[in-house]
């Protein structure tokens, strides 16, 4: 299973545009379905699930309906659980004594872009034979794949200290306890890229004192337990770009047909994610702008501009957005892009920008 990829990128320094990216998922094998060997032997994802691999010494598993041994699916040595999507998952430990941790890490099929926006999400069950569970589950992004030699979990302090760059965890969006043995959980974050990202690690990376455990009372006072999960659907997808107060974004799928100004699916979904960023930042409103391209009267082009700059209005406004934090204009022919007088240069120029500044509510 093999995903193929478009790289996203800049129009010029001030103007940003949106691409078919937007709905692939960066994650090679994300859902644990291709693998090299059909798993036979515990502490095999090294060896077993293609693309992913573990971090450090602790021994993280791969299960596949395909394995008549402890690693199948639905049944194995930690219980009974089918697989999110398809045949396959990984299975690892994000709470044990003395601050035992498993993780996985993969390799992204692309490098994240400095300043843009990704939400990773994935799917979780605490095994069956689990003393307990956690709240606890991050992520951290490395510029290389890391080959640590420990059974701890890795600290902030200890991913400092690695020769590659990485970031600091971030924890993904928690409601509760990770207790649920018979369904999966889906959970997610949100980033903004430094720019080096290559690398994907997935664990828990706090100790036993400072991990949420809730404990199930199957164990003496003094035993810590284990909370045993199994991970499927890891998904990570590109928003957008992180848009900056007083600057200029050309809005890509946004680009009207000769004499026209109705919106294409594929514009919808670019405004769909200014839509969301507006809700997620209630603090900043949004300035729409329209432009044609040199066909036409100047009166006529400016009054078509507009309409162009009101249809994106509208449309944000059906979404959800309030209309006092919109305001749109039309500028005809008068910015253009492009000065060429070409087919490609015309449509172009016929667009519309946004710019985001702050908003106050009166």
């Amino acid at each position: 299973m093999r995903l193929r990829f478009i790289h996203i990128w800049p129009l010029s320094l001030f103007t940003l545009i949106f691409s078919s990216a937007v709905s692939q998922n960066l994650v090679h094998n994300g859902g644990f379905e291709d693998f090299v060997e059909c798993p036979i032997k515990m502490s095999n994802l090294n060896k077993d699930a293609e693309y992913w691999s573990a971090p450090t010494l602790g021994t993280t598993d791969y299960f596949n309906e395909c394995s008549k041994t402890k690693l199948g699916i639905p049944l194995n040595f930690k219980g009974k659980q089918e697989a999110f999507e398809g045949n396959g998952y990984a299975g690892l430990y994000l709470f044990a004594p003395k601050d035992y941790r498993e993780y996985i890490q993969v390799q992204l099929s692309q490098t994240l872009k400095k300043g843009h926006r990704y939400k990773l999400s994935l799917s979780l069950s605490l095994s069956e034979k689990s003393d307990g569970a956690v709240m606890d589950i991050g992520a951290v992004f490395s510029e290389k794949p890391l080959s640590i030699h420990t059974k701890r979990q890795l600290s902030n302090a200890t991913l400092s200290s690695v020769i590659t760059k990485t970031t600091h965890a971030k924890q993904f969006s928690s409601h509760g306890f990770y207790d649920d043995k018979k369904n999966w959980m889906q959970v997610e974050l949100d980033m903004v890229a430094k720019g080096f990202e290559n690398n994907l690690v997935l664990g828990n990376f706090k100790s036993n004192g400072g991990t949420h455990y809730l404990d199930f009372g199957k164990n003496t006072v003094n035993d810590e337990g284990y909370s045993y999960y199994y991970l499927d659907d890891v998904t990570l997808i590109y928003l957008g770009p992180e848009y900056k107060p007083n600057q200029s974004y050309v809005l890509n799928h946004v680009n009207f047909d000769f004499d026209r100004f109705e919106l294409e699916p594929k514009a919808k979904k670019s405004l769909k994610d200014v839509y969301e960023y507006l809700i997620k930042n209630p603090n900043l409103k949004v300035s729409i702008s329209g432009h044609t391209d040199d066909l036409g009267s100047e009166e006529y082009n400016d009054v078509l501009s507009n309409e162009r700059a009101n249809t994106v209005a509208r449309h944000l406004i059906r979404l959800g957005l309030e209309k006092k934090r919109i305001t749109y204009t039309g500028y005809g022919n008068k910015i253009p892009l492009d000065s060429t007088f070409t087919d490609k240069a015309r449509r172009k120029n016929r667009r519309v920008e946004f710019v985001m500044t702050e908003f106050v509510d009166e």
